[in-house]
């Protein structure tokens, strides 16, 4: 079981996807199969479902007092396109739904993702791009990191954290593409993001150490980006971004204005790879003057290496600001609802690999690791946060349809803490999760 970390589902480097062009060069397939789709009135449709035993040995995500437990997963997942040239329809649905009937209150665990993706293309040299999404997730890297599309641009309280805190995403964007030559295009996109944070397992006194959760505060994102490519030939291509985010808290005080500018490189397959690098400068601007106010150069890139069609290595690293509004354990009375927030800025770092393997027609492997990183500014509760994860899956197919999987996810967490005297706390989260389980795909 993989969502805790990676996301809905079953951990997948899935922006190592090549595209068709890179695809039929490399003799790989290139999205689902479409001999395996259920075709209704030109949809096509990919249903399927995982369903096995998990055991977890800190199911409410404290960093003392865990509790372990056996359980039962379920995992549906459901995909459905359609696509007539002028119009391109996606629509999926994913969650992970794990049952520990013995735990009470931390009896039941989910994640999910569903959303929808519109395209319009009038004319070849034009595309108009709407999404729509709602993902609820939890885990220790800042959301989009990994399970999504790439971007450069940070969403709403992006911090390291432990898996004990779930954060729920209502999202919308569109975008606009459009070629101005045969090298040149330029892209504007907008988007709206309104995410709010829960901690089912707040009856853990573990979960804040200096009496007060460390939950984020709900808030609302608007970003805009325009990005100019240019192709500089037929496997290079260069581009220039800029763009802004503005974040609205639900404590207005700490609301905050967020600008970057990046340029990088990358290619869509060069020999056996494919990737993108990309190095610029952010800056986030606190509405209560210097507090929560920091500038960074920002950097990063991701990078697919296919050695052979059975083999694939994809990597991602990235350096940006990390922003948090949680809060404050010092701003009010003991006894006191907690009414006051504090806004501030960290240094984050993230990294992760995986690899994929076919061993044969019906053997096939992963293993992954992460890496993470913030160093917070005063003021904050919060000093430094370090994040560890590994993984490995095995898969057998009994039948073309059908496949035992075996999962295994380690994550680790380590958490300073600053009080009015000094650095005098600090937490570890620890989680193991084991699952195996039949996965069933029509």
């Amino acid at each position: 079981m993989l969502a805790p970390l990676f996301g809905v589902g079953k951990a997948h480097a899935l922006d190592s996807t090549p595209s068709p062009q890179a695809a039929a060069a490399l003799g790989m397939a290139n999205g689902p199969d479409t001999s395996q789709g259920l075709p209704y009135g030109g949809w096509l449709i990919y249903p399927s479902v995982f369903l096995g035993s998990v055991y977890n040995d800190n199911i409410n995500g404290g960093t003392k007092d865990r509790l372990s437990a056996l359980g039962l997963q379920i995992q549906p997942r459901l995909e459905a396109d359609f696509d007539n040239g002028l119009h391109a329809i996606s629509i999926y649905a994913n969650g992970d739904f794990q049952f520990y009937p013995s735990e009470g209150s931390n009896s039941v665990q989910a994640t999910a993702r569903l959303g929808t993706i519109y395209t319009y293309s009038p004319t070849p040299d034009l595309s108009v791009r709407f999404q729509g999404d709602f993902t609820r997730m939890n885990g220790l890297f800042a959301p989009g990191f990994w399970p999504s599309t790439y971007q450069t641009w940070q969403p709403l309280n992006s911090q390291l954290t432990n898996g004990s805190i779930f954060t729920n995403e209502y999202s919308g964007s569109v975008s606009v593409e459009k070629e101005l030559t045969d090298r040149m295009s330029v892209r504007v996109s907008a988007g709206l993001v309104y995410s709010t944070f829960d901690q089912p397992s707040n009856d853990n006194a573990s979960n804040a150490p200096l009496g007060v959760s460390q939950v984020p505060f709900n808030g609302l994102d608007y970003s805009l980006a325009v990005r100019g490519i240019n192709q500089l030939t037929p496997l290079i291509y260069t581009f220039v971004e800029t763009g802004a985010d503005i974040h609205r808290y639900q404590h207005g005080a700490s609301d905050a204005n967020v600008y970057r500018v990046i340029g990088g490189f990358g290619s869509d397959l060069i020999r056996l790879a494919r990737g993108e690098i990309y190095a610029g400068y952010q800056a986030r601007f606190g509405s209560d003057g210097d507090k929560g106010s920091a500038g960074l150069p920002t950097f990063g890139g991701r990078i697919s290496y296919y050695p052979t069609r059975y083999f694939t290595i994809s990597a991602s690293a990235d350096q940006t600001l990390s922003f948090s509004d949680t809060p404050s354990s010092t701003s009010a009375p003991p006894g006191q609802p907690i009414q006051v927030s504090q806004s501030t800025s960290g240094n984050m770092f993230q990294s992760r690999i995986q690899a994929d393997y076919a061993l044969s027609y019906v053997w096939s492997a992963y293993v992954q690791a992460g890496y993470g990183r913030t160093q917070y500014r005063i003021p904050s509760d919060l000093a430094l946060i370090e994040v560890w994860s590994a993984g490995a899956g095995l898969r057998y197919a009994l039948r073309q349809n059908l496949a035992l999987t075996l999962d295994y996810q380690f994550n680790n967490s380590n958490t300073k803490y600053r009080t009015p005297l000094a650095f005098a706390a600090s937490t570890q989260f620890r989680q193991n999760v084991i699952s195996v389980g039949l996965t069933y795909r029509y």
